[in-house]
């Protein structure tokens, strides 16, 4: 009995189409091999984000309408990024529905179990599900059997990286599913108790998003570390490793302590214009609006130090009636005097009082005022001193000065020389939000990265990391790095973050990394040990999970049909959705196909018994010239037409993977 090729005839199509529109695909396709009535139901993912990286489960269903048992396929189109570390079929053990993990396999392995897995022939019967490689952005998921009039699920699981930026993880993920039916996903943070944002609004986790479009959703760590990161350094051959890592900064670096008690000097001097000084009393309300607890007093001082209210009172009695143009400039600049009653008031508070003191001059001072002079009137309290130098009072700036003289005076107690202007005239919330660096250390400058085995100058870290930013590098070393050091300052107090290659980022990154830039920089021969190692779908990998099957024998895929299907060997060439290169179909005879073939055609168009020769060439599976003789027949007769018309229809298998080739066949 003869074999149809109508699966073929199907599998080529679907292969030819995804061929054309690998490069552009923008989103799933999925088909059946023998019928289109084989039809995708659900596609929901369980979706966690964790710090540097998100999990998506994804459980995907369909419905075998055809009247016999179909492989399904899908083609997935990956977010950016985005690498496969698991698949597993839901099946039945015992009478009860059961999930049966997919094992790693190299991929031609994979390919050639599960050709055999799916064939007719004497082969015990189990049912398989192959997940391989196409390219970077495509994974092919063949599903076999899909029992008619059942449904079949499969569940598989990418990894993506996130990016960690204003405060928060972000996944900035693609569309998902396919144009008839867009995948939906929960979202929950990996770390219980995280807070959960889609887009920037806030949500309840788990929440429910559909990725019908492209959405951002991430999650705002809780530690109250300032610093965060990992590191990842994994050796894949002989002076060859991948190495990444991250430092962020946290969301809020510092907190602006509750319970302070606050002295603002503010210099009424004559070098001074008035309009610096109607900036100075700008700066202190932008200043003291960050501490809404605090108990704060406001000095004024040129040669003599006056106190706008007595001793220590509310931020809003501090600032009431504070009004710049009210105070008068007079002569002299007696800082020292200033500094010295700031001390003598917040020294007589208790010890464990956070104790500041924000002095607000131009620094022009008598000669003998030398830092050191300055610092001895800071003896007693303890407390912080920042030195705002006052600028220009039409734009609003704030940038800390550590080659300024004062910097002396101020950085043993922790605080900085800062260059300071302000806008009076802007009544946005710029000023403030610019000036609650004076209230707390909200970056980390001379920010430095130093990686054991990186040279220093191949490192390009920024020289300020700013709250909620990261650093982040990922490259190819010569060298493992076993630990990365980090250095800076909050405000003047040092800072010291030391990261230590851990093994599950090593996991995660040995994986990561088929999804990233690097991957054109390693060569197939050296993916293996990487591969294996995060346990994912590559170009040498493949995964294979199999539940002991319950199909008829005979409802098996043909192996023409099969190889024009696609069983993927992973190494990520077209070629490999014909089954690993060349279909693997033995002892076929092409003449003996054309000449049954055609043989048939003679006969059908009333020409039984008639001599003809038709010569015919082919590309691959496809015929593309054609050209019949039949003895007593003029060219272009109508039986020689019928018979040349035959020979067009004929639809050819996978054996035919030459990319030409010439036959003559003589009937």
């Amino acid at each position: 009995m003869r074999t149809p090729f109508v699966s073929y005839t199907r599998a080529a199509s679907i292969l030819a189409s995804i061929l054309l529109s690998a490069n552009a695909a923008s989103a799933d396709d999925v088909r059946g091999l023998r019928s289109d009535k084989l039809v995708e139901k659900t596609h929901v993912i369980d979706l966690r984000i964790g710090h540097g990286h998100a999990d998506l489960v994804v459980r995907r269903t369909v419905h075998n309408g055809g009247p016999r048992h179909d492989q399904a396929t899908f083609y997935i189109d990956l977010p950016s990024g985005a690498v496969a570390v698991g698949l597993r079929t839901l099946g039945t053990l015992d009478g009860k529905p059961h999930w049966f993990d997919g094992e790693l396999l190299e991929a031609e392995k994979a390919a050639a179990r599960y050709r055999e897995l799916t064939g007719v022939g004497g082969y015990y019967p189990k049912d398989p599900a192959l997940l391989s490689w196409r390219n970077q952005n495509l994974l092919a998921l063949q599903v076999f059997p899909c029992p008619p009039s059942e449904d079949k699920t499969i569940e598989y699981t990418l990894r993506l990286p996130t990016q960690y930026r204003e405060g928060r993880h972000h996944l900035d993920l693609s569309a998902m599913g396919t144009d008839k039916l867009p995948a939906t996903a929960t979202v929950s943070p990996m770390i219980t108790g995280e807070a959960l944002f889609v887009g920037d609004t806030r949500q309840k986790a788990p929440a429910w998003v559909s990725l019908k479009d492209a959405v951002d959703l991430s999650v705002a760590p809780a530690s109250e570390k300032p610093v965060e990161g990992a590191l990842a350094s994994v050796g894949f051959g002989k002076q060859k490793n991948v190495v990444h890592f991250h430092v962020d900064a946290a969301p809020a670096l510092s907190r602006v302590p509750r319970g302070a008690h606050v002295v603002v000097l503010i210099d009424a001097s004559r070098s001074l214009e008035q309009e610096h000084v109607e900036a100075e009393v700008a700066m202190t309300r932008a200043y003291l609006s960050h501490f809404p607890d605090a108990r704060a007093t406001v000095l004024t001082f040129d040669r003599a130090v006056r106190a706008t209210k007595h001793g220590f009172v509310s931020v809003r009695e501090a600032l009431a009636g504070l009004d710049g143009s009210q105070i008068v400039r007079q002569n002299g600049s007696h800082i020292d005097e200033a500094l010295s009653r700031a001390d003598a008031l917040l020294a007589a508070l208790p010890e464990n009082t956070p104790k500041r003191i924000l002095a607000l001059t131009d620094t022009r001072t008598r000669q003998e005022l030398t830092p050191e002079r300055l610092r001895g009137q800071l003896t007693k309290s303890g407390a912080l001193l920042h030195v705002g130098v006052v600028d220009s009072p039409h734009s609003t700036l704030l940038e800390r000065d550590d080659t300024h003289a004062w910097a002396a005076l101020t950085r043993p107690t922790g605080g900085l020389v800062w260059q300071a202007s302000i806008d009076t005239a802007d009544q946005s919330g710029e000023p403030r939000k610019v000036y609650e660096e004076l209230a707390r250390p909200k970056r980390i400058d001379h920010f430095q990265v130093h990686a054991q085995g990186i040279a220093p100058e191949a490192l390009t870290a920024p020289e300020v990391l700013a709250e909620g930013e990261s650093f982040e590098e990922l490259r190819l070393s010569e060298k493992q790095v076993p630990f990365v050091e980090v250095t800076g300052e909050l405000w003047a107090t040092p800072m010291r973050r030391v990261l230590v290659s851990d093994e599950a980022e090593n996991r995660r990154w040995a994986g990561l990394v088929f999804g990233s830039d690097l991957l054109d920089s390693i060569e197939e021969a050296d993916m293996m040990p990487l591969a294996m190692m995060g346990r994912v779908v590559s170009p040498v990998t493949s995964y294979l999970a199999i539940e002991p099957g319950v199909r008829p024998s005979t409802e098996g895929i043909e192996e023409f049909s099969a190889s024009g299907a696609g069983f993927g060997s992973g190494n990520g060439r077209l070629a490999t959705l014909y089954g690993g290169g060349q279909p693997r179909i033995n002892n076929f005879d092409k003449q003996a196909f054309l000449k049954d073939e055609l043989s048939r055609g003679l006969q059908a168009c009333g020409g039984a018994g008639k001599k003809a020769t038709v010569g015919l060439q082919s590309t691959l599976q496809e015929v593309v010239s054609v050209r019949a003789t039949i003895d007593g027949e003029k060219p272009g007769s109508k039986l020689v037409t019928c018979l040349e018309e035959a020979a067009w229809g004929i639809e050819l298998p996978g054996a035919f993977a030459a990319v030409w080739q010439g036959f003559t066949i003589a009937l």
